[in-house]
């Protein structure tokens, strides 16, 4: 396990499902809850709101007023600032999880949404969801409510649901004064154990790297990484041992070095000092690498200083070697080229995984 800044090269945009097979509760931090009216006389694929923070709030989870007798997929996305003016501009948006089987309970009542949020939004500060159902196939949709026009639809002491705008999937026509009906799930204040900023998964190879940052850790045990094929059987891959107390950036890293043929998912959990685990993020991976398999042979690997490249002659003159930022370190390492192969000393770096690229192909190598 290394704990480095995560890969900026290569990285896969993952689809992201949330399932909970075990016992990591959705809203696991207890809170308190805003409701609007679930009084609907309309819907369409998806909503976007905005949530203004009067004091610092942590946002838990959601229900949702959902289509009678739907069961569908759902993604949550969110941005720091209004949605307003970024309605169609899918850039500026970051997925938080989606689910790929969401009931509804009922008409006109919460359904709850089974995709943890865990956003803390500042004091003083409005951040823009978009909640949507994400297969154009399905039934599934968002019941809402027309209205007159932008307006806060509820609030309390600490936070302001407010706006609302229907939209259809994904990023698609907007169909303007459409008020939200849900339940936003929070905290005061910044209740997370764990300030989560990311897990992604990158092809390398016919490995998969698995990465996650963390921006600050309080009484923080382990994480596991789970691996299912359905996302409804796990089976736990590694436990990784946490720095326990940050208030800067941490990354870890893991390697999959058998990963699933076809569509498999991954999920990170999180375990604290005393016990409680938070579900944190689950990605859907379909084993397609971006790099095919090489013929660039590297021994001994892992390693702990040099290690030897072999492979053919128009692909060893070209080598490059980048750490685990992405930044190319060629010119810091000794390399000696010989006749079928070439020696690379690690000696002056630091444990952690590196890509090395030739001119069409690229291998893993990790220091030990």
């Amino acid at each position: 396990m290394f704990r480095f800044t995560i890969f900026t090269i290569l990285t896969i945009l993952c689809s992201v499902i949330i399932i909970n097979q075990r016992a990591i509760a959705q809203c696991t931090l207890s809170g308190t809850s805003l409701a609007t009216s679930y009084v609907s006389n309309n819907s369409n694929k998806g909503e976007m709101f905005n949530i203004v923070a009067t004091n610092t709030v942590t946002i838990l989870c959601f229900d949702l007023n959902l289509i009678l007798g739907s069961n569908g997929s759902y993604e949550i996305y969110y941005k720091v600032g209004s949605y307003v003016g970024s309605e169609s501009n899918a850039a500026a948006w970051t997925l938080i999880g989606s689910n790929p089987s969401i009931p509804c309970v009922g008409f006109d009542i919460p359904s709850p949404m089974d995709i943890p949020i865990n956003i803390v939004i500042p004091a003083g500060q409005t951040y823009g969801f978009y909640i949507t159902a994400s297969d154009v196939a399905q039934t599934a949709a968002i019941r809402y409510t027309n209205n007159a026009g932008y307006t806060t639809i509820a609030s309390d002491p600490n936070i302001s649901i407010a706006g609302g705008i229907g939209k259809a999937y994904p990023f698609s026509t907007n169909f303007a004064n459409r008020s939200f009906n849900g339940t936003v799930h929070y905290a005061p204040g910044n209740v997370l154990p764990v300030e989560f900023k990311d897990f992604t998964a990158t092809a390398i190879n016919q490995s998969v790297l698995l990465a996650w940052e963390t921006e600050s850790e309080k009484s923080n045990n382990y994480f596991e990484i789970e691996r299912s094929t359905n996302g409804t059987h796990w089976q736990k891959l590694f436990t990784t041992k946490a720095i326990s107390e940050s208030s800067s950036p941490t990354s870890y890293q893991e390697v999959d070095a058998n990963p699933l043929k076809g569509t498999s998912y991954y999920r990170l959990t999180q375990t604290d000092l005393d016990g409680k685990s938070y579900l944190l993020k689950t990605i859907s991976w379909n084993q397609q690498p971006l790099i095919e398999l090489n013929k660039l042979h590297l021994f001994p690997n892992p390693t702990t200083n040099f290690v030897s490249v072999s492979g053919e002659s128009v692909e060893l003159a070209e080598l490059v070697v980048l750490n685990q930022i992405g930044q190319d370190i060629t010119s810091q390492l000794k390399i000696t080229a010989h006749s079928g192969y070439t020696v690379i000393d690690f000696s002056n770096q630091q444990k952690g995984v590196f890509i090395l690229k030739s001119k069409t192909l690229a291998q893993i190598l990790v220091k030990e």
